[in-house]
Formats: C-alpha cells, structure tokens, sequence
C-alpha cells in the first residue's frame, strides 16, 4: 500500500492490480513495434504510395490521437471519410505511373488537399451531427408510439365503455397491499 501511495506522489501512475496492467503495457509496446516495422517497411517498398497516404491520413491520425472513447467511433467516422477523399489521389498515383514524381505531382496541387481534408471534414460533421439526429429520431419514434396508444385506448373506450379508463378522479385512491400489511 506504502509503495502505490509513493508512486502516486511522485506523479506516477497507480500501479495495476493483479499484474494486467503489464500485461497490457507489453502488448501495447509490441503493438506499436510491429505497426512501426509495418510503417518502415510500406516506405521502403512503397514510396510514393506511402508519401501520399501518410499526407492524406494527417486528419485520421489526429482523430485517433484526440478520440478518448472506447469504441473509438469518431476516428472510424472521420477514417472512412478520409479514405474516402484519398482513394482518387491514389488512383491517380497509380495511373501515372507510381513514382515519386507523380506523387510530388498530387501533393502539390492545394485541391487535392481540399478533397482529402474535405472529405476528412465531412467525417467530422457526421460524428458531431449525428447525437442530434439521433435524438430526434428517437423523439419521433416516441411520439409514434404515444399516439399509437392514445388510439388504442380509445378504442378500448368505445369497446367497453368509461369503466376502462379507471377510476374517476374524485375517489379516493384504494391502498395496494403490501408486503407489511400481507
């Protein structure tokens, strides 16, 4: 207990119970090795392609670097939209040729930045819009719902007259029993 409590002072992190936090830390240190090597090795087979991509993903990667929710749903928001705006420019790549000179070629003209970071933009207009959206989605829903039952319950009234409605108002309310009193 000493020990957690001096490392808490010293502005350290509290140490994991049960030994999973370095279980963790390891495989997040492997993970981020192999996406390294992963990242090296696309430069070194693939230039132009990589000088490009990595360009064009500037707005993913911040994403992924400021989205603190589990499920990271807006760096899959603003990722598929950025991957959306940076297929034609790989199209192109690949239609000219694939060589640096090409990609030079795409990042260099200011529109194809605009179509990148655009679409990137979009992504993240969808994830700010859609809370609203889908509250007001389910508000109607809700509304729906209601009036559904309004209607049904007046057909119960036609059916089977007033005494469905339940007790008048003036009455006084008849105590349910309960568990004390049973």
């Amino acid at each position: 207990m000493a020990a957690r409590k001096a490392a808490v002072r010293k502005g350290g992190k509290r140490p994991a119970k049960g030994g999973k936090g370095k279980a963790k830390s390891g495989s997040s240190r492997g993970l981020a090795i192999l996406v390294l090597f992963g990242v090296v090795f696309f430069a070194a087979t693939a230039l132009p392609l990589f000088l490009v991509t990595a360009g064009g993903l500037i707005p993913t990667i911040v994403a992924l670097v400021v989205d603190r929710q589990r499920a990271k749903y807006l760096t899959r928001t603003v990722g598929a939209m950025n991957l959306a705006g940076l297929a034609p420019m790989v199209v192109r790549l690949w239609s000219n040729g694939d060589s640096l000179t090409a990609a030079i070629g795409i990042l260099t003209r200011p529109m194809n930045w605009v179509v990148m970071y655009g679409a990137a933009g979009v992504g993240w207009c969808i994830f700010l819009a859609m809370p609203a959206v889908a509250r007001v989605i389910v508000d109607l829903q809700a509304e729906q719902v209601q009036a559904s039952l309004r209607e049904r319950a007046e057909r119960l009234v036609e059916e089977w007259g007033e005494e469905v409605k339940g007790r008048p108002d003036e009455e006084e309310p008849v105590p349910l029993p309960s568990a004390k009193n049973g």
